[in-house]
């Protein structure tokens, strides 16, 4: 038995040619062209839906409530389960994804409003992978700010961000679930895009609309997700081979720059650990591979900072200061990011440089604007700490390496981790404990 919604049962109708036909896409599941051209309004309606685990037949009830339109389907289709949230998109488009997401068909009944939903017979082909182009889109430049989850179902991620960016999600119900913590702060469309690839999910766009559909990437996952997932393991050798894998094999893809920053960045924490300068050297090569082939990047600001720190001192080992050249970078730093932690970070280095320089009275300023203009950074946090001597363990640590007492140093540096001190000072302490490990494995005397 058939279930009617909203409209009597329905003849069948041919499948005409797509609205938009993209390239790699089959030629199934699309509006007819009947439906584009036959002067209906109906389609071209506006809807806004919001929707977390609900019923194909409550989403398609909604727009025919908003728009006039009207489906039959059938009782196999009904409960199919959908997870969208969509503001201010026309009727067609939410139809178009419909058949890319779950594989379904919307035939027109002549030339009418009315249209017979049933499963595609050739499930669709899937969407060309995103560019470097695609990246650049404005679209995926939008900021997004102010998000605090805690083991949040990826749902409840997706529709803030929904919210923030105007940008519309449609979730498989496999990954409706997965959980979610995070602090945003400033943080693009094309980078949570990417951090959701570290959660071992896969993302399509459809065609040039703001419309993304988020899938499971698979058991395997792609080398993306493994290369995140070797780096949160402290598996440095193994991501880098995995983030190279990505940089070389897709070079022209929406990963490639922050692949060989992150390969960048594993090399830096392989000279804290193994108190390797190779490893910096390593370091600066891939800085700036990334700076000379992806000048439009968004992750250059990241490069120019982390290029900043080998020549200030405060790289994965100690290396030669020359501060000159450091504040070059760390003024490039802050010309070419929009994160808030880069500036203050870089200009909290430069302050530093001063300070070495006997500039102190510029240094000071500088602090203070770290302070006042980016407050809820962890290098502002860490200058208040400063003040308020919450960085006391730190320099115990440092007292305890200085007389050969290894082992009493780790300890303490564990404790500032422990203690939750700024993302700083952690790394700081996490950057000394692989020093002082080395040295006592026979490593030498830490630099």
């Amino acid at each position: 038995m058939k279930l009617k919604l909203l409209f009597a049962m329905l003849a069948a109708a041919a499948l005409l040619a797509p609205l938009s036909a993209q390239e790699n896409e089959t030629p199934n599941g699309r509006i007819t062209v009947a439906a584009q051209r036959g002067g209906t309004k109906a389609l071209e309606k506006r809807v806004t839906v919001r929707l977390k685990g609900a019923k194909l037949s409550q989403l398609l009830g909604l727009l025919s409530e908003h728009t006039g339109l009207s489906f039959s389907l059938g009782e196999d289709l009904a409960d199919l389960q959908i997870t969208v949230f969509i503001r201010n998109s026309p009727a067609s488009e939410i139809m178009e994804l419909l058949t890319k997401s779950k594989d379904l068909e919307f035939r027109q009944i002549g030339n009418t409003d009315n249209y017979q939903v049933s499963r595609s017979t050739v499930p669709f082909a899937g969407f060309p992978p995103l560019t470097r182009k695609d990246i650049e889109d404005p679209l995926l430049q939008r900021v997004v700010d102010g998000v605090r989850l805690k083991e949040a179902p990826l749902t409840t991620f997706l529709d803030i961000v929904s919210a923030k960016a105007k940008v519309n999600f449609v979730v498989n119900s496999e990954t409706q679930y997965i959980p979610i913590t995070t602090v945003i702060t400033k943080t693009t469309v094309a980078d949570i895009l990417l951090f959701l690839k570290g959660k071992g999910l896969s993302y399509s766009r459809v065609g040039n609309s703001n419309t993304f559909v988020i899938r499971s990437a698979g058991t395997s996952s792609d080398d993306f997700a493994k290369a995140e997932k070797a780096y949160k393991d402290r598996k440095y050798e193994e991501a880098i081979a995995l983030y190279r894998k990505v940089a070389e094999t897709f070079p022209d893809s929406e990963m490639a720059d922050s692949a060989l920053l992150m390969t960048a960045v594993n090399y830096d924490w392989i000279a804290a650990r193994d108190n390797d300068p190779s490893a910096v050297r390593e370091e600066e090569k891939f800085l700036n591979r990334l700076i000379s082939g992806y000048p439009k990047s968004s992750r250059l600001g990241d490069a120019y900072l982390y290029l900043g720190q080998l020549y200030s001192g405060n790289g994965g080992v100690k290396t030669p200061v020359d501060c000159v050249k450091a504040v070059k970078y760390y003024e490039l730093a802050i010309e070419n990011t929009y994160r808030d932690w880069i500036k203050a970070q870089a200009g909290g280095r430069m302050a530093q440089c001063y300070e070495l320089a006997g500039n102190k009275e510029k240094a000071a300023a500088l602090y203070k604007e770290i302070v006042e203009k980016y407050p809820d950074t962890a290098a502002a946090k860490e200058l208040r700490g400063r003040a308020g001597g919450q960085d006391a363990l730190l320099d115990t640590g440092a007292a305890l390496e200085g007389q050969g007492e290894y082992k009493l140093a780790i300890g303490v540096y564990r404790r500032v981790i422990e203690k939750g001190a700024s993302a700083d000072s952690v790394r700081k302490a996490e950057q000394r404990i692989g020093i002082c490990e080395a040295a006592l494995n026979g490593g030498g005397k830490p630099q």
